[in-house]
């Protein structure tokens, strides 16, 4: 299998047009035809059929889609990376990260890209759903982590990270800081801040027990509502990824369960830096839900 093929049958997925594809690919239309063929000879079965003007992917283009999608996109990075380590042009990574999702969970794949692209220059935007898809769109940045139930336009792609949980941050002194794990009847007295940095966990609560609960607006950042709760303004139910230091803990919140899933998100189509390109396919490789 040659990457050229690989590349021809991603482009094809895309245009779904034999002769726009070819054109994208700078090739003719009967070589890109071959190339297709083989590539289909090689993985044993047709990969698209046509319906006069109308090409479609079939059961196993679909499977072996994200495969090859993959492989491209590994192959890329690491001709990007010799690039960039030949010293063609300073690398860099912008992030964005979405309402109360934290950076904890891709400081691994951050510091290997580092590692790779000594003084690549880091940036993060943490910013709404809409701001950040924006940023995307017109160029502003390379990916961002977003919760799968905003509304992402299709020309973005789509990976699942991870699946993370709430719990209960509260005062160490608080008198619900003695257990292990808080429910939702515990919380029925308290005040309970909530804003765009806390990822809708409380309103999730409401939804879901039913409960009147006292929810108290707090707009700003995680750090600046951690610090009302230090204050003893209210308590908060924010990600269990987020770093919860003293004076304050982190109770788990158990019954119910509250949770949401994590996207990486990045324009389809467009080529990516080697440093963000490295960052996309270390998230990819180390994802767990």
């Amino acid at each position: 299998m040659e990457l050229a093929q690989v590349r021809y049958f991603i482009t094809l997925c895309r245009a779904l047009n034999f002769s726009r594809a070819a054109e994208q690919c700078n090739v003719t239309q009967p070589a890109f035809s071959r190339a297709i063929q083989r590539l289909e000879d090689e993985l044993g079965g047709a990969l698209l059929f046509r319906e006069r003007n109308l090409t479609q992917l079939t059961e196993l283009g679909r499977v072996m889609r994200p495969h090859l999608e993959t492989m491209l996109e590994a192959a890329d990075a690491a001709t990007a990376l010799a690039q960039a380590k030949r010293g063609s042009f300073q690398a860099s990574l912008k992030i964005g990260l979405g309402p109360g999702v934290g950076a904890a969970s891709i400081v691994g794949a951050v510091r290997e890209v580092t590692k790779m692209l000594p003084g690549c220059a880091l940036h993060f935007d943490e910013s709404s759903p809409a701001a950040l898809i924006d940023a995307m769109l017109t160029d502003r940045l390379d990916c961002a982590l977003l919760p799968d139930d905003c509304d992402l336009p299709e020309r973005l792609n789509r990976w699942p990270l991870y699946t993370e949980t709430a719990v209960a941050v509260l005062p160490v002194d608080h008198p619900l800081a003695a257990r292990n794990a808080l429910c939702g009847q515990d919380v029925l007295e308290e005040t309970i801040l909530v804003g765009d940095a806390c990822g809708g966990f409380a309103q999730s609560l409401a939804r879901i027990s039913g409960f009147s609960l006292r929810l108290q607006r707090c707009n700003g950042a995680v750090g600046q509502l951690l610090d009302l709760v230090g204050a003893g303004l209210g308590i908060a139910l924010l990600s269990g990824r987020l770093g919860i230091a003293p004076p304050l803990v982190a109770r788990r919140f158990t019954d119910p369960e509250l949770s949401r899933r994590i996207l990486l998100t990045a324009v389809a189509g467009r080529p990516l830096n080697p440093a963000a390109a490295s960052f996309v396919k270390l998230c990819r490789a180390q994802a767990f839900l």
